[in-house]
């Protein structure tokens, strides 16, 4: 994963199952929607499923194949981009090998807050329901599942409402959509095919360019920056529900310096500020952009820039950014 800016804005589900059997058994869903939200969450981490899905947000989309396995008690998967430039992403649990074939180069990263659909929760249910009204919604038939959308209405304007729609049988998300806070859809990820259980191997998350990499250059630093330092910087004034996540001192494409890198999430919604020198060219005024579900909001704070980066509403990056200090 290349950690820039877009590094701002990761889900899951509990199915039981029977593995050496060709077919699985599955817990029965709860009847509360707290339920079925904390079992989508343990789905993702624990169901086995390979599909192709479309990411739409904004202006922009993207076509991307997943192949998630859990064995062992480790998550594996293997994530490739099928349209625009190449790149493959494997990842055991937390750790990140980033193939660019077109570079010939291997990045080795931790994974921090990012998203990786269906995998989107970073936080368990009862924590989610505490920024968020949780109800059920309809059932819907997609690609031969039953599912069953699960709504999310934000307790105030500082995040966008959510919309899921959970596999009866797994409880994986197979639909999911960012809403305007006028209901307009700003961000939707949905499977175009999907296939579920025991019978997705663990051949199947192997890396194809992982036999190439002794002629390629490997870059670590990554991985090392992703371990996290005290950076001497807060946000004084976050809005309720966000907690931090971490916090990091990074080197980015474009900047001379180091840049510190503060990320908060309330579960669902995430945001990363970022504080690096104001060099030249001195940025003297306020910038701000929106596009689908991704918010930029610059601030200049003396000899230092201030940037807010994440998937809220504008108001919500300014209200952080004017609370940017250092801390006591």
């Amino acid at each position: 994963m290349t950690v820039s800016l877009a590094a701002a804005g990761g889900r899951r589900w509990l199915p039981v199952l029977v593995t050496g059997f060709a077919c699985a058994a599955y817990a029965a869903p709860p009847d509360d929607a707290l339920g079925w939200l904390q079992r989508a969450a343990d789905a993702a981490r624990n169901a086995s499923y390979a599909g192709t899905f479309v990411h739409t947000n904004g202006e922009r989309m993207s076509t991307i194949r997943v192949t998630h396995v859990k064995t062992d008690g480790q998550e594996h998967e293997r994530i490739e981009a099928l349209d625009g430039p190449p790149y493959e992403i494997v990842r055991r649990d937390d750790e990140m090998f980033c193939y660019y074939p077109d570079a010939k180069t291997v990045r080795l990263d931790r994974r921090v807050n990012a998203r990786f659909f269906p995998s989107l929760f970073r936080a368990p249910a009862e924590v989610i329901g505490q920024s968020y009204d949780v109800k059920l919604g309809n059932v819907e038939h997609v690609l031969g599942y039953d599912c069953r959308w699960i709504l999310l209405e934000p307790r105030d304007a500082k995040r966008f409402p959510e919309r899921l729609c959970s596999e009866v049988g797994t409880g994986l998300v197979v639909r999911a959509r960012t809403m305007s806070l006028q209901g307009q859809v700003l961000e939707q990820y949905t499977f175009t095919d999907l296939k579920l259980g025991p019978h997705v191997a663990r051949g199947d998350v192997k890396s194809i360019f992982e036999a190439r990499v002794k002629q390629w250059i490997t870059d670590a630093r990554p991985r090392e920056e992703a371990k996290g330092v005290d950076t001497g910087w807060t946000v004084e004034k976050l809005p309720a529900g966000f907690e931090k996540m971490t916090e990091l001192r990074r080197t980015l494409p474009g900047r001379p310096h180091p840049v510190s890198q503060l990320i908060y999430s309330d579960g669902l919604a995430s945001l990363s500020v970022f504080v690096e020198p104001n060099g030249a060219p001195t940025r003297t005024r306020e910038a701000s952009s929106e596009d689908g579900t991704t918010t930029f909001f610059a601030r200049p704070m003396g000899d230092q820039l201030v940037t807010v980066l994440g998937e809220v509403p504008l108001a919500t990056a300014e209200q952080v950014a004017a609370s940017v200090a250092h801390r006591p």
